[in-house]
């Protein structure tokens, strides 16, 4: 009997069933992941467009009679001055984890706003994700390397181009590249490959005397551009953070170009998009044919290139999903992207406008960044904050450090506030310095003094000041050293007894659950300043109280319901509920 089960348990693993869905995971063409874009499109306009970018700049199809087709995803509904990231579908046709997990990364990132996920709705709302749904829709077809003219859309790049099976910006699509580029605002750039398992970061042929050593190994790495650190630290991190699937990632595959794939790469993108504008960084003029096509204004962006896979084409099965696999791992990587292009502060708890009183903890945390080297909160009982706060204790723990106090260390700071007597609200602020340590780059006999990376300027620098006419008009990126959160206002009253996430027995508490559930009875308990409390079950008034201390005793009520009171006062009336399993019998 073993026999049959271990070739029954072969069949399933080979036909996909192993990830637990037969959904196709890989598109036939390109015309068919163009399609699968395009129904995400028609499903949430409000967040998805596709267009062609070719046909944007007036460049004609792509030979082969192809459209480049760009996907913006953000939402329309806002204001279009957000940091910009930019994904391009691999340059070598035949590597497709990063071409094809593109679209899987839209697709998730749609169903998790459906679900209700703040933090990616937040993400959502404060950029603009470009995806480039492939930049060599030829090679993808053919499963080629090359595109139609059999030229490497990796080596046209204008750094250090030197003519290897290419013609500078010869192709459509390195035209419609260098454009888009420079009608934007790109803060961080990913361009995908495979063949391999590494992240590579620049320089590709250039600098190669120019050594620095890890800050965590003391590793040397030859070829070292100036925001080495950056690039060094954010790789390894992002490393972690996508997993094991396709290989670990650790020092030993993550690096700059020459010193971990073995070989320079002259011409290609991510050289470009970092050091091609010479005007900020006159060090790279040598390389960069600017006399021809101008100064590169939109580079300077944080660019990698992942080789995601060992096989180019891996079989379908190895995609997998969200969970597991390699569309898990493109996810994981752009959204760790995603968030750098900015740092910002998020409240954990308690939540905007909820009722506190006593004493209440303030959580936060700290995005967008790879260290907090200082931060605290400022608050007020009576207004903003920035008027006339109270500062908080100082966490600056990190200082100095290369990583650190992050969402991504799974950081969270903690303040405790003393609630006066007569207060009715609180405001609160959270701030945070951040990434200070990476303003100070390697080399700067070679490189000058000031970072290279738009990113980095905008946190450590605060005299940066960018001007960029682009496609969304004027943006102009300044440098800041503090970065704020949103003030957080909570209420001074409302509900004390049931607490939310607490089992209680004959109306002692008991221990914190995670859910609220009372057992024997149980009396509702509300503080405040309030002229008359309603009290609630499910929307069904069951008494009122115009006297305090104001209390109800829940009666004869079993299952999962809602308690809700409306509080009145000379303002108005507000609301705070608790959700609760009930097993009440009198």
């Amino acid at each position: 009997m073993k026999k049959p089960f271990a070739i029954l348990v072969l069949f399933l693993f080979l036909t996909n069933f192993s990830y637990g869905s037969s959904q196709q995971k890989k598109p036939e063409s390109y015309a068919q992941l163009v399609s699968w874009y395009k129904e995400l499109e028609q499903k949430y306009p409000g967040y998805i467009e596709i267009f062609k970018a070719n046909e944007l700049y007036g460049l004609g199809k792509v030979d082969g009679g192809y459209d480049l087709y760009y996907v913006r995803i953000t939402n329309e509904s806002l204001p279009f001055h957000k940091p910009e990231v930019l994904f391009l579908g691999s340059p070598h046709g035949d590597e497709t984890v990063g071409t094809i997990g593109l679209y899987w990364f839209a697709k998730w990132l749609m169903d998790e706003l459906s679900h209700g996920n703040e933090w990616i709705k937040w993400l959502i709302d404060n950029r603009e994700i470009y995806i480039e749904v492939s930049h060599n829709p030829y090679g993808f077809d053919n499963r080629q390397r090359w595109d139609a003219n059999e030229w490497d859309l990796n080596r046209e790049a204008d750094y250090d181009w030197r003519g290897y099976n290419s013609e500078l910006w010869g192709s459509v699509n390195g035209k419609t590249l260098w454009q888009f580029i420079e009608h934007h605002a790109i803060r961080v750039g990913v361009d995908f490959h495979g063949g391999a398992r590494m992240i590579l970061y620049p320089w590709s042929s250039t600098h190669e005397n120019i050594e620095a050593k890890s800050p965590f190994s003391e590793k040397k790495y030859a070829y070292a551009p100036p925001d080495f650190y950056f690039y060094h630290t954010a790789c390894l991190r992002l490393g972690e953070y996508m997993g094991k699937y396709g290989g670990k990632l650790d020092e030993s595959n993550v690096g700059t170009i020459p010193t971990t794939i073995g070989y320079e790469a002259p011409g290609c993108i991510s050289a470009w998009a970092y050091g091609a504008n010479i005007r900020a960084n006159p060090a790279e003029d040598r390389y960069v044919n600017d006399e021809i096509y101008g100064n590169y204004n939109g580079c300077g962006i944080f660019w990698i290139s992942p080789e995601m896979s060992v096989i180019k084409d891996p079989p379908e099965w190895q995609f997998g999903d969200e969970n597991s696999g390699y569309i898990s791992e493109v996810i994981k990587l752009a959204i760790h992207q995603t968030d750098l292009a900015q740092p910002y502060l998020r409240w954990v708890e308690p939540a905007n406008n909820s009722f506190v009183y006593g004493n209440v903890d303030l959580k936060w945390q700290v995005y967008g960044c790879l260290v907090a080297e200082e931060t605290y909160i400022i608050y007020s009982f009576s207004g903003n904050p920035l008027e006339d706060g109270i500062k908080g204790e100082v966490h600056d723990e990190y200082s100095g450090k290369y990583r650190g106090g992050t969402y991504w260390d799974g950081k969270i700071w903690e303040e405790s506030i003393e609630i006066p007597e007569e207060a009715t609200d609180i405001y609160a602020i959270a701030v945070a310095k951040v990434d200070g340590i990476y303003g100070n780059c390697i080399a700067p006999q070679e490189y000058g003094e000031n970072s290279y990376l738009r990113i980095i300027k905008e946190r450590t620098n605060e005299s940066y000041h960018e001007v960029l006419n682009t496609s969304d008009g004027i943006e102009v990126i300044e440098g800041h050293i503090w970065w704020r959160s949103p003030i957080l206002h909570l209420k001074v009253g409302g509900i004390v007894e049931p607490r939310e996430g607490y089992l209680y027995a004959m109306g002692k508490e008991i221990a914190e659950i995670g859910k609220t559930i009372i057992i024997g009875k149980m009396n509702v308990r509300v503080i405040g300043d309030y002229e008359k409390v309603d009290f609630y079950i499910d929307n069904e008034l069951k008494f009122e109280d115009s006297l305090p201390p104001f209390e109800w005793q829940i009666n004869n009520t079993i299952g999962k319901h809602e308690i809700k009171v409306k509080m009145y006062h000379r303002g108005g009336e507000e609301e705070d509920k608790v959700k609760a399993f009930l097993f009440i019998l009198n």
